[in-house]
C-alpha cells in the first residue's frame, strides 16, 4: 500500500531523470510533505527514506520511482536501510513489534520477526545479513546465541568481526565465533562505526559527537582524525570518504557543503553552493548525490 500522496508523487516523478549538476531534481517532494531523510545506493538506483521514516522509495533513472511493497501505514517507523548488490534490508517497527525486511527494489524477499526490539541490519562481504534483536546477534535470521544489546553494528567483509559502540560511546569489536569483546578505542564519543576495506586492509571509520570523522585501526585501536564533518560515506571506486560540513542556528541547517577525504587525511571541498545545503552524500555510477537540507529533495552534485 502506498503512503498518502504516493500515487500523485510517482506520476510527477516519472518525468524526472537523474541530471548531473542539477540542484532541483525530485524537488516535487515539497508538494507532498515527503522530504527525504536518508538515501543509499542500490542496484544502479537509490533507496530513499522520507522524513518520518514511514516508507521506503526506490529511484532508478530508467523507471518511475516505486514504494517498496510493504503494508506501510501510520504505525511504521524504519531504520535507515543497508544494501549489498541487488538486495537491501531495513528494520521496521509497527503495532508494538519489530521486523527485519530483506528486499529487492520490486519485492520483499524475507521477513524476520516479530521481535520486541531489533537493530539496524547490515551485510558482510559474502551476502550474509546481520542484525541484533531482543539482545542477541542474528545471522540470516538465525540467532547466533551471542548476546549483544547494541542497535547499530557493522560487520567486516569476512563476517568474523562486529564493531559497535558501548554505553560509554567507546569502539568495541566482537569475535563472531566466540562472542569475545575487545574494547578498542575511547577518547571520543563515537557513534555509528563501520568497517571498510581499502587496498587489502580493513579499518574502522566512525563519526563522533565532537564533530570529527575518525579512522581506527582494528589491530591496536589507534585513532586518527581524518576530518571535521558528518555523514561519512565510503566511495569505494575512488577510495575516499564523502562527507558533509554543515552549519546551523541551533534549530535548522544554515549551510552545507560536500567534501571528500582519503584515508591519509587529504581532503578537498567539491561543492560551493551558497543557498543549497547538501547533506548525506552518496556515490553512484561515478556521480555524487545528496539531500538538500531545506527542501528534502534529492540532488546531483558536480565533482
Amino acid at each position: 500500500m502506498y503512503y498518502a500522496g504516493a500515487i500523485h508523487l510517482l506520476t510527477l516523478l516519472s518525468v524526472f531523470i537523474f541530471a548531473p549538476g542539477s540542484a532541483t531534481d525530485f524537488n516535487v517532494f515539497s508538494g507532498v510533505n515527503a522530504y527525504l531523510a536518508f538515501i543509499t545506493p542500490l542496484d544502479g538506483g537509490i533507496l530513499a527514506v522520507p522524513c518520518g521514516y514511514d516508507s521506503i522509495l526506490y529511484f532508478h533513472r530508467e523507471y518511475a520511482p516505486v514504494s517498496i511493497p510493504w503494508a506501510w501505514d501510520e504505525s511504521n517507523c524504519i531504520s535507515s536501510p543497508s544494501s549489498h548488490g541487488d538486495s537491501a534490508a531495513a528494520g521496521v517497527s509497527g503495532n508494538g513489534s519489530d521486523y527485519i525486511l530483506l528486499f529487492s527494489p520490486d519485492s520483499v524477499l524475507e521477513i524476520y520477526g516479530p521481535y520486541d526490539s531489533s537493530g539496524k541490519p547490515v551485510f558482510d562481504g559474502m551476502d550474509n545479513l546481520w542484525f541484533t534483536a531482543d539482545g542477541f546477534l542474528y545471522r540470516n535470521g538465525v540467532c547466533t546465541g551471542i548476546e549483544l544489546e547494541s542497535h547499530t553494528i557493522s560487520v567486516d567483509s569476512s563476517g568474523m568481526m562486529v564493531v559497535f559502540c558501548d554505553n560509554s560511546d567507546r569502539i568495541c569489536v566482537m569475535n563472531t565465533d566466540d562472542g569475545e569483546v575487545n574494547t578498542l578505542a575511547s577518547g571520543y564519543r563515537f557513534y555509528n562505526p563501520s568497517f571498510l576495506s581499502c587496498q587489502d586492509k580493513t579499518v574502522i571509520i566512525s563519526p563522533t559527537l565532537e564533530g570529527e570523522i575518525v579512522k581506527i585501526f582494528p589491530d591496536n585501536g589507534a585513532c586518527v582524525s581524518l576530518a571535521r564533518g558528518v555523514h561519512p560515506f565510503w566511495w569505494k571506486e575512488r577510495e575516499v570518504l564523502l562527507y558533509s560540513v554543515t552549519t546551523d542556528d541551533g534549530c535548522r541547517i544554515t549551510g552545507g557543503e560536500i567534501w571528500l577525504v582519503n584515508l591519509d587525511g587529504i581532503s578537498r571541498q567539491i561543492t560551493f553552493t551558497p543557498g543549497i545545503n547538501e547533506i548525506h552524500p552518496i556515490a553512484l555510477d561515478g556521480l555524487v548525490y545528496a539531500i538538500e537540507a531545506n527542501t528534502g529533495s534529492l540532488i546531483a552534485v558536480s565533482d
